[in-house]
């Protein structure tokens, strides 16, 4: 074989490589098209229509749903016994218990827990502002309860 036909053998294979990478750079560049059927979209949307419609309230799924809970919780607060009528105001935040706590409105369990934790960690209070120390009790939550506290 001569220099010349070895030359343009290999001549002809690098523009076939060129010519094959451009087709697939070609290929992968161009937008995908969904050829997906229209009845096939219709009937995907009217499936989509009947899952965000009114929820059936006889559905396991409605029963199981977020719905409920809230209701739950509030019947669930509403049936404790109100220990309000016999708690005085404003309650000295050193002799207190979890029960005089839980009755001023804006402490609930936790938040309640939390002041006789850091009471405790202190050895007492010394100033009502020490609440504001405490982790889930801001300005807001202080100035709702203030009125309802005293050392």
């Amino acid at each position: 074989m001569s220099a010349s036909k070895r030359q343009g053998i290999i001549a002809i294979g690098v523009c076939c490589i060129l010519v094959s990478v451009l087709l697939v750079f070609y290929g992968i560049s161009q937008p995908k098209v969904n050829e997906t059927p229209l009845s096939q979209l219709q009937d995907t949307l009217s499936q989509t229509s009947i899952k965000t419609s009114s929820p059936d309230k006889n559905d396991a799924s409605f029963k199981n749903s977020g719905a409920d809970t809230q209701t739950t919780v509030l019947n669930t607060k509403s049936s404790q016994p109100s220990t309000a009528q016999s708690v005085s105001y404003p309650v000295n935040l050193n002799t207190c218990t979890y029960e005089d706590l839980v009755s001023i409105d804006g402490i609930g369990d936790t938040k309640a827990q939390a002041i006789l934790e850091y009471r405790d960690y202190l050895g007492g209070y010394t100033n009502v502002s020490q609440l504001k120390e405490i982790k889930g009790i801001g300005d807001s939550t202080f100035a709702k309860i203030e009125p309802y506290v005293t050392v």
